[in-house]
């Protein structure tokens, strides 16, 4: 996925969407944000469908994605489709921007604001003060819901632009240092070697590592430490090479029990995909899921689902190789269903979602998708746990989390 000019891919950018009800001024309050004519304007009802998305530098913070949405009183013949779309945004938004229009607003407006500001950070940004200003009594109002001064704009002639990105900025900056969170936080310090088990199979692009991979070499080096990266083909004869065993060791699911076959006990050993389940969604509860996989009774529904859509390859893991994994594991025949990007609106009709690592999306989003799964009552488990427990080998991986045995069934 396309992270902007700087290349910091968009999972790892705080979402901000604008949302609102229909001509509030979201659009045009997108394109004076990022300073580029990217959303269509237009005093039509309803002219933006889908979520419009933006990867943007927001300084001093640095970079960010805005997502325009569909007005959340779109009745049009696909209105209630859009607007679902705009609260699936909002779900996965790490700030929301409620644009009001100070000639237009009504108790509707208060509703929805006094929902989102519940749920995340909120910001209210009265849009159009180059032709209507806003009631003194209506700015209190907002302050009192959201805790927040609000943002007096006019995208025309830029008033209140400059000053409601410093306030974004500042929003965004609080919000990180309170929640920070980091992909091997407590497994390394600096001047360590951390071995990466690299296959490279048909789902390997050409010429590059995949995103989790590289970001992993990234936080290594961050950490004043050292990455030797091996293809498992070759692991053992680099352990031969080695004066010291590595401090951490890290694999690809695809390969878990052959790295755990060859890699001495003493060496802490984990998944890519499981390091990713554990910095955006919720390890504890994809490890207490994972043991559904020994009771389901023949013929239950399984919904494997990635956040990412990508091509199909002849032996892709979500598709072929984690069903044969299943069926070889569990002796049984379910119906497995597989999805990519996006996850069904209903989830009730499932026994158990298993959930790729989410390295294409926001921790707030793999939450949002959480949180629908668990009001459907549906347990959800992650690539990582499932292939490691199915390989039997979930407690060595789950060793460097203080997590072994944790949730395992008497």
């Amino acid at each position: 996925m396309s992270g902007g000019p700087q290349g910091t891919p968009r999972s790892m950018r705080p979402h901000i969407v604008l949302a609102g009800k229909c001509n509030a001024g979201k659009s045009a309050l997108l394109n004076a944000l990022v300073g580029q004519d990217l959303a269509i304007v237009s005093s039509t009802r309803g002219t933006t469908t889908d979520p419009v998305l933006r990867s943007s530098e927001l300084l001093p913070f640095g970079p960010v994605v805005y997502v325009d949405t569909a007005g959340l009183d779109d009745t049009g013949a696909l209105g209630s489709a859009r607007n679902r779309k705009t609260r699936a945004a909002l779900a996965g938004s790490d700030l929301a921007l409620y644009t009001i229009h100070p000639a237009r607003w009504d108790k509707d407006d208060l509703e929805q604001l006094a929902s989102c500001a519940t749920q995340r950070p909120t910001l209210a940004v009265v849009t159009h003060s180059d032709t209507t200003r806003p009631d003194l009594e209506l700015l209190r109002e907002l302050e009192r819901i959201t805790s927040r001064k609000p943002a007096v704009v006019s995208s025309t002639s830029g008033e209140g632009i400059w000053e409601l990105r410093d306030q974004l900025a500042g929003i965004l900056e609080a919000a990180r240092k309170k929640g920070d969170r980091r992909l091997l936080e407590g497994l390394i310090g600096s001047k360590r070697l951390v071995l990466l088990i690299v296959p490279i199979d048909l789902e390997a692009p050409a010429g590059r590592l995949i995103l989790p991979q590289v970001q992993t070499i990234r936080e290594v080096l961050d950490g004043n430490a050292a990455t030797l990266v091996v293809k498992d083909q070759e692991l053992p004869w680099v352990l031969d090479q080695l004066k010291h065993p590595p401090d951490l060791a890290i694999t690809d699911s695809q390969v878990v029990d052959r790295a755990a076959a060859l890699l001495p006990p003493e060496v802490p050993l984990t998944t890519f995909s499981i390091l990713f389940s554990r910095l955006r969604g919720d390890l504890p509860s994809f490890v207490e899921s994972v043991y559904l996989l020994d009771t389901l009774p023949q013929g239950s529904r399984i919904l494997v689902t990635e956040s990412c859509s990508h091509q199909i390859q002849c032996d892709d893991i979500g598709r072929v190789k984690i069903p044969k994994w299943i069926r070889t594991y569990t002796g049984k025949e379910h119906r497995l269903e597989v999805t990519g990007g996006t996850i069904p609106e209903e989830l009730d009709c499932y026994d158990l979602i298993i959930h790729c690592g989410g390295c294409m999306i926001t921790r707030r989003q793999m939450l949002a998708r959480l949180e629908e799964a668990r009001l459907a009552g549906v347990p959800v488990t992650n690539y990582g746990v499932a292939i490691s427990h199915m390989q039997g080998v979930l407690e060595r991986v789950l060793e460097p989390f203080n997590l072994k045995g944790a949730a395992r069934p008497a």
